[in-house]
């Protein structure tokens, strides 16, 4: 038994441990006090925006500031009178729409104008998709003649094939091609490709079995990256398809990216439900699997079609949108001079948060972002894009929520979308206004576990 003076003696440790903590948190307090007091160090700062940071937490109003390239403080801060100060006029200030699937590379190596993305907020674009990409990373980077906002390409199946035996390729590859087609992966993830794309309904990676683009994910397991593939069927046998992507996922230990979900014509509308639930028990099951999809309910065949047809279902593009898994990309492609074949590549975004936020009221604007932000970001494995966060690339969008819309339509498809304000690429105004500045500030996007 405790003696009084021992049990006293007892008592007063326990008030210390008590007492330090709450100490630490007063001169925690004081600190942050102090700098809050001092003005922050950047070269310009807007004000008077309603910051929302791309987590999908509630936004708040606020300013943000910026230092060379990088966001260097947001919220409620000082800065000196000297600072260029930019009016946020209450808009919605996010970090930059980040797309994950596009078909620009021959576009953006002809040096075209990124107007149609820049006006819709867009500053990271990754191409190479649905199996067809650049041969050579290193040479398309090298001719790209200006860098209007950050770029990033997979490394196509079909390239692949045809690098191993051109045009004419056989029904079923050897083992001496796969092993072929393993170093040209390798070399291209070496040089920076974010991952493996595969477009499993088009010529000729139709031919591909289920166990050679296997092999090939082997390489991404070991290199870095995700598996984007486009199954090969969006139709009757969509559900099929897609459990094939699942197992070639967890066969290959690799991420999977399921290109533009959708169930095409009516008769398969019914399927859309199941492929939802399709992703979660995936997911359940351990495989880090998300799916993109664009906010139309035609696709750039059915535009093209003599008796037009919507091929999708709007309400399953409801369904799609407020799902955990899923997030918003393009799927655009455009023509040299500027002509797209689908209103969504100067549409998408814009019509997304027209749909889904402002006259659906399905997504909070805090969620929706987070689709076009964090989310992407996190699958590119980008450790400093898509929060607006201290540290982190000042790429940055400005826009009214109350007017943001498209208006490229299946008829006149070359429409810029109105509602965005102002765009930041690393810090650069990139549009303002309806304007293409050119600053040129874009940079690369390379796979972060082999580049440096």
């Amino acid at each position: 038994m405790l003696t009084r003076r021992e049990f006293l003696a007892y008592l007063g440790i326990l008030g210390a441990a008590v007492v330090l903590p709450v100490k630490i948190v007063e001169n925690e307090r004081e600190i942050k006090k102090a700098q809050a007091a001092k003005p922050v160090d950047c070269d310009w700062v807007i004000e008077n925006v309603f910051l929302i940071d791309g987590s999908g937490n509630p936004g708040f109003p606020g300013k943000l500031a910026v230092k060379d390239d990088k966001i260097v403080a947001s919220g409620d801060f000082l800065v000196s009178e000297t600072v260029e100060v930019i009016a946020g006029h209450g808009y919605i200030l996010a970090p930059g729409f980040i797309d994950v699937h596009t078909h620009t590379e021959d576009y953006f190596l002809s040096g075209g104008e990124m107007s149609p993305f820049l006006s819709q907020g867009v500053t990271l674009q990754i191409g190479g998709n649905c199996g067809r990409s650049p041969r050579d990373l290193k040479d398309f980077f090298q001719r790209v003649p200006e860098m209007q906002i950050n770029y990033g390409s997979l490394m196509g199946y079909a390239t692949l094939r045809q690098m191993v035996w051109g045009r004419d390729c056989p029904e079923k590859a050897t083992l001496q091609a796969i092993n072929q087609m393993q170093n040209y992966l390798a070399k291209a993830l070496e040089d920076g490709a974010v991952g493996l794309s595969i477009g499993l309904e088009y010529w000729p990676q139709t031919y591909a079995s289920t166990e050679e683009v296997i092999a090939l994910c082997e390489v991404l397991k070991e290199k870095g990256g995700f598996y984007a593939t486009h199954i090969r069927s969006e139709y009757d046998r969509v559900l099929e398809a897609l459990e094939e992507a699942i197992e070639i996922g967890f066969q290959a230990g690799v991420p999977v990216q399921y290109s533009h979900l959708k169930a095409g014509f009516k008769r398969n509308w019914s399927k859309v439900p199941r492929i939802l639930e399709m992703l979660s028990e995936a997911e359940a099951d351990g495989l880090d699997i998300r799916a993109d999809f664009y906010g139309y309910t035609y696709s750039s065949t059915d535009v093209g079609r003599k008796v037009f047809q919507h091929s999708m279902s709007a309400e399953n593009l409801e369904l799609a949108a407020v799902h955990p898994l899923t997030f918003f990309a393009s799927d655009a492609g455009i023509h040299a001079g500027g002509r797209a074949i689908h209103p969504r590549a100067y549409g998408n975004i814009p019509r997304i948060l027209r749909w889904f936020v402002r006259e659906k009221g399905l997504l909070t604007w805090e969620k929706a972002i987070a689709k076009l932000t964090s989310q992407p970001a996190r699958r590119l494995n980008l450790k400093r894009r898509g929060l607006l966060k201290e540290g982190y690339q000042a790429d940055l969008v400005l826009f009214d929520p109350e007017t943001i819309t498209d208006k490229a339509t299946r008829e006149k498809t070359n429409i810029f979308s109105e509602g965005v304000k102002k765009v930041w690429v690393n810090g650069k105004l990139a549009w303002a206004d309806g304007e293409n500045l050119h600053p040129n500030s874009g940079q690369k996007i390379l796979n972060k576990k082999l580049v440096v």
